[in-house]
């Protein structure tokens, strides 16, 4: 469809464009099933192109010290930075809180982010981070490895727009395929459960 260097004709550091900001520590002793704040863990970031939103925690009310990014926005990009390091996924829209060990990539102005979150949501970038936190028995990755991330870029947005475009439209397709599979799958279910009534 296209070659890497006819639209992506340079590099950019990630660092140039994009800002990894931290996350808060929460209190498990503030934990309550009723409350309206979910906490977003390094489980929820599963690379997928969302969140998995099946497993948190929640508070009823924000901590007074919280920061305006620990409130995360539906588009949002997060990276997982222990654990199974570099997944990155896409922040759904809800009541959602930045917890430990997950980053929140804060873009500069112009930044396109869906052309941001594919280049990051690739292979290589999974794979850099891994190299980057080998060696403990938990890897962890820094600020200083995520920012340092060398990325292919265009400096004609066209080029950044066709591609972020591109890929979006990959995604979707993959996501109708999925929820397709997961209906075929619970009518096999049935049908088998019915032959053994």
């Amino acid at each position: 469809m296209f070659a890497r260097k006819d639209l992506l004709e340079t590099t950019i550091c990630l660092s140039n464009i994009a800002t990894l900001k931290n996350d808060y520590a929460f209190q498990s002793g503030k934990y309550n099933a009723l409350g309206k704040w979910k906490i977003l863990t390094i489980t929820n970031v599963s690379g997928e192109r969302y969140i998995n939103d099946e497993d948190y925690n929640c508070i009823i009310n924000l901590p007074n010290d919280i920061q305006d990014h620990q409130v995360l926005k539906e588009g949002d990009i997060l990276i997982s930075l222990t654990g199974n390091v570099g997944r990155v996924s896409l922040c759904k829209d809800g009541d959602y809180l930045l917890n430990q060990r997950v980053g929140l990539l804060q873009l500069a102005k112009n930044v396109n982010q869906e052309f941001l979150y594919q280049i990051l949501s690739s292979q290589r970038f999974e794979n850099s981070m891994i190299a980057c936190g080998q060696g403990a028995a938990q890897m962890n990755i820094g600020k200083g490895d995520v920012e340092s991330y060398v990325l292919p870029y265009s400096s004609n947005v066209n080029n950044i727009l066709l591609v972020a475009k591109i890929l979006h439209s990959y995604d979707e397709y993959i996501i109708n395929e999925q929820r397709k599979l997961t209906l075929l799958t619970m009518q096999k279910q049935y049908f088998l459960a019915q032959m053994f009534i």
